[in-house]
């Protein structure tokens, strides 16, 4: 072999060498960590119905997460009340009880056995839905601005609905067309004042009342005669949610 022949072996065989020592296999990678637990903390998320009438009982539903066996539910807010009965249907859902509540908004709290707590803040509305005292008119005597006895016994009927509204209740004062503009209109808002008291001595919120005069200027009747005249001689109460 000629020395030229073995030089060029010679490079061959180093250059594979340090071709075969730059292909290294790279280390296998670290195994993977075990794979965490999920912790799912009791939470409310919503309920069923989320509106209801005042004053009286109801069943409803409540979602959220985590219930337990034994969870209680309270409802916070105008006056604080526990849910009479409540069964948990599943880790997700709770059948609950509501007791009769006055209007307002209330928290609900849902509480496990072990003290753990979650509260969906607003989760129920209390209000008056059927307003049965929408529209209310009581008539007056001649020249008079005092509550008869028989619009008392009107206003009576209609009292828990009156009470039980977060809305404006609005009185308009009506009069025959007997006497002066001026007279009759001051007339008909002595008649809105006295419904407005007669509400207020029993328990409604003179904050919600507002009261109003139309005088002669919208009767029921337009005719003169005394029928007429005591059609037209009244008070209209009426009310929105």
């Amino acid at each position: 072999m000629s020395p030229l022949t073995v030089r060029v072996t010679v490079a061959v065989l180093t250059a594979a060498m340090l071709a075969s020592g730059c292909k290294k296999k790279p280390p296998p990678p670290p195994p993977a960590p075990p794979p965490q637990a999920v912790e799912v903390k009791l939470q409310v998320t919503s309920m069923s119905p989320s509106s209801v009438e005042p004053d009286a009982a109801t069943t409803g539903k409540i979602y959220g997460s985590s219930f337990a066996n034994g969870a209680a539910v309270q409802f916070v807010g105008p006056s604080d009340a526990e849910a009479s009965a409540v069964n948990v249907d599943s880790a997700n859902t709770l059948s609950v009880t509501i007791p009769p509540l006055p209007v307002g908004t209330y928290d609900v709290s849902v509480v496990n056995p072990d003290g753990e707590s979650s509260t969906l803040r607003g989760g129920l509305t209390v209000k008056v839905t059927d307003l049965t005292c929408r529209n209310v008119t009581v008539q007056f005597d001649y020249n008079s601005p005092s509550v008869r006895r028989d619009a008392r016994s009107t206003l009576d009927g209609q009292m828990s609905c009156f009470q039980a509204l977060t809305s404006d209740v609005r009185i308009e004062g009506h009069c025959d067309a007997r006497g002066t503009v001026d007279y009759n209109v001051a007339l008909g808002q002595r008649r809105a004042e006295s419904v407005k008291s007669y509400l207020v001595g029993n328990g409604v919120a003179a904050s919600r009342i507002k009261t109003v005069s139309y005088g002669e200027e919208r009767p029921v009747d337009r005719s003169s005669n005394e029928s007429a005249w005591a059609k037209n001689r009244r008070a209209e109460l009426s009310a929105s949610e």
